[in-house]
C-alpha cells in the first residue's frame, strides 16, 4: 500500500498532562515501529508548544486546528498564519464542519484562511462535506462541488502552483462522532466525484491527496484505506486514545 496520511484532530479536548502523555505515546510508537504512513496530530492551540517539544526530532508532524483569515493586526484572540509559520507549524485544518456549522464560517472565510496559509507555505487540510439533510436530499455531489469550486475560484492560481500544499478531507457531517460511515459503494462514488472535480481545474492536481473523516476506528480503518482514491484518514474521537490511534497508524 502506498504511503497514506493518518491525521488526528484532538478538537477542544484534554489538559496539559493528557496532551503531553498522548503525544509521547504516539511519538514513541511511531519511532519504534516505523509505520508506513505519515502521522499528523492537531492539538489545541494552547498545547502546540509543549507537543512540539516532545516531537523535537520530527518523528511525526504537528498542525494547528485553526488560523485567522487575516494577517497580523487588531484581531483579538486570533492566531495568524505568519505566527504559525514562526512557530514552525507545518499543517493547518481549514473548513472543518464544526467551524462551518457551529462558528458559521462561510466558504469565503475558509478560502481566505487557505490563502493566508498558502502565503506562509503551510500545508492545508481543507475539509468538505454535506449535512444529514443534504445527504438525505441527495445533494452530496452539489454541496461538494460548490465547496471545491468556490475554493478554486478564489485561490486556484496558488493551488495550481503548489498542489501538494493542499489536501482535501471529505467529512460527511452526519458521520462525525455518530458511528455512522458511508457504505463502500457510496465512498467509491463520492471519492471518484471529488477526484474528478479537483482534477478538472488543472491536470497537476492529480497529486492532491484526498482523506476521509467521520467515525474512523481501528475496526474500519483498513477497509477505508483500501478504498480507491482515499489517501488517508482524518480522525476525531479515536485520536484521543493512544491505543486506538496507534492501532490505526499501524494499519496496512
Amino acid at each position: 500500500m502506498p504511503k497514506k496520511i493518518i491525521a488526528g484532530n484532538w478538537k477542544q479536548n484534554g489538559n496539559l498532562r493528557q496532551s503531553i502523555k498522548l503525544t509521547k505515546d504516539i511519538v514513541d510508537s511511531v519511532k519504534k515501529n516505523k509505520y508506513k504512513h505519515e502521522v499528523i496530530i492537531f492539538p489545541p492551540h494552547i498545547y502546540l508548544g509543549q507537543t512540539q517539544n516532545i516531537n523535537r526530532n520530527n518523528i511525526i508532524k504537528i498542525g494547528s486546528q485553526n488560523v485567522s483569515a487575516y494577517n497580523n493586526g487588531a484581531y483579538t484572540g486570533e492566531i495568524s498564519a505568519s505566527m504559525l509559520k514562526d512557530s514552525k507549524i507545518k499543517y493547518c485544518l481549514v473548513g472543518h464542519s464544526e467551524r462551518r456549522h457551529i462558528m458559521n464560517e462561510s466558504d469565503a472565510e475558509c478560502s481566505e484562511k487557505a490563502l493566508r496559509l498558502y502565503e506562509n507555505n503551510i500545508k492545508i487540510i481543507y475539509c468538505i462535506g454535506e449535512t444529514l439533510t443534504e445527504y438525505r436530499s441527495k445533494k452530496t455531489k452539489s454541496v461538494l462541488k460548490k465547496q471545491i469550486k468556490y475554493l478554486f475560484k478564489k485561490i486556484g492560481k496558488q493551488i495550481n502552483k503548489k498542489p501538494n500544499n493542499i489536501i482535501f478531507a471529505y467529512e460527511p457531517v452526519w458521520a462525525i462522532g455518530t458511528g455512522l460511515v458511508p457504505s463502500s459503494d457510496e465512498l467509491l462514488l463520492t471519492f471518484d466525484f471529488i477526484r474528478n472535480t479537483v482534477n478538472s481545474s488543472d491536470k497537476k492536481n492529480g497529486s492532491i491527496k484526498l482523506l476521509y473523516g467521520g467515525s474512523v476506528s481501528p475496526d474500519n480503518a483498513s477497509s477505508l484505506l483500501r478504498t480507491p482514491y482515499i489517501d488517508g484518514l482524518l480522525i476525531g474521537g479515536a485520536s484521543l486514545i493512544a491505543k486506538k490511534f496507534i492501532a490505526i497508524c499501524s494499519t496496512i
